[in-house]
């Protein structure tokens, strides 16, 4: 078994050469494919039970990644603002998750994937907010056309009575 997460680990690690616009292709892919069995679970399982589970065994599967890559060395590096900075985003992604595992089981895949992505256009105004990013006349039109599209894909949705 410890052989295998060497080897899983040396894999991942070799992922990261591969382009970086190829590899947000893959995670797309993946992210595209999680809300399937997202909602096949849902089905039999409440959202605060599968949220838990989940995280419970990505834990599970992390750790021997943690020690096998050696990340353990960067645990000095850890004080308050750093801890800080990884628990917010965590947070966030829990509570995410679980609005997200909520809504999915009370509508369905192809309605709420494509408003929860939206969250680009929070991105960009976040990042213009705290980062000091710029706001380019590209991402008013990448905002404008996810906008146009979340709504094509649920305009009957708004017009209902």
């Amino acid at each position: 078994m410890y052989v295998e997460v060497i080897t899983l680990a040396g894999y991942l690690r070799s992922l990261m050469n591969i382009n970086p616009n190829l590899l947000a292709l893959i995670v797309a892919a993946l992210w595209g494919l999680a809300p399937i069995f997202e909602k096949m679970s849902l089905q039999t399982m409440n959202p605060t039970f599968i949220l838990s589970i989940r995280f419970f065994m990505v834990a599970a599967l992390l750790i021997p990644f943690f020690i096998t890559t050696n990340q353990v060395v960067f645990l000095p590096e850890l004080n308050f603002k750093n801890i800080l900075i990884i628990l917010v985003p965590g947070l966030l992604a829990v509570l995410g998750i679980f609005l997200y595992f909520n809504a999915l089981a009370g509508s369905t895949a192809s309605k709420i994937v494509p408003l929860t992505a939206v969250y680009p256009l929070f991105t960009c105004f976040y990042a213009y907010i705290f980062l000091k990013e710029d706001f380019s006349i590209e991402k008013i039109i990448g905002t404008i056309l996810i906008v146009a599209g979340v709504f094509i894909l649920n305009y009957k949705d708004y017009f209902q009575n």
